[in-house]
């Protein structure tokens, strides 16, 4: 997909986040007493902080004209299949599922973030790299408590 703008891409980084959060605040209602639940919630800050940052830049910026046209093309690409679409994955299983859930949509996010970086100039090249960066940081993060919970059971022992 080419973005002809960065108000283009910061549209479409809102629609991104927006189905991200309305994932994760579902899951919280449907899934209540999971195990998952404060991962959850430390996910779903995250997603809040980016939309709000993407948000705050977007309304400074032209580019939102095509609004209807991103918004459709914005639902394929983050959460594509929606809470029923985690819930088929295995995602809500367990906390070690949802994190890798989470990563990988965090690395579809980083890799679609770095395109659009890729394809603006200046300010806005800048930010979505920024965000790309942080979006990498996440997934590293994630990986990390991947790997750590990897090594235990269920139980919390080690394997």
């Amino acid at each position: 997909m080419q973005v002809r703008s960065a108000g283009e891409a910061l549209f479409i980084a809102c629609e991104m986040e927006k189905r991200a959060i309305r994932l994760y605040e579902r899951a919280l209602a449907i899934f209540a007493d999971s195990s998952c639940r404060e991962a959850v919630r430390a996910i779903l800050t995250d997603e809040r902080h980016h939309l709000a940052r993407f948000s705050e830049m977007g309304g400074e910026t032209p580019g939102f004209e095509r609004a209807r046209l991103l918004s459709a093309q914005a639902t394929s690409m983050l959460f594509s299949g929606g809470l029923m679409e985690a819930q088929r994955k295995g995602a809500f299983e367990s906390v070690l599922r949802l994190y890798q859930y989470a990563a990988d949509e965090e690395r579809n996010a980083a890799a679609r973030y770095g395109e659009f970086a890729d394809q603006l100039e200046g300010a806005a090249s800048a930010a979505f790299r920024q965000i790309e960066l942080e979006e990498t940081g996440h997934l590293m993060k994630l990986n990390e408590m991947i790997r750590a919970l990897s090594g235990q059971t269920e139980g919390g022992a080690e394997e």
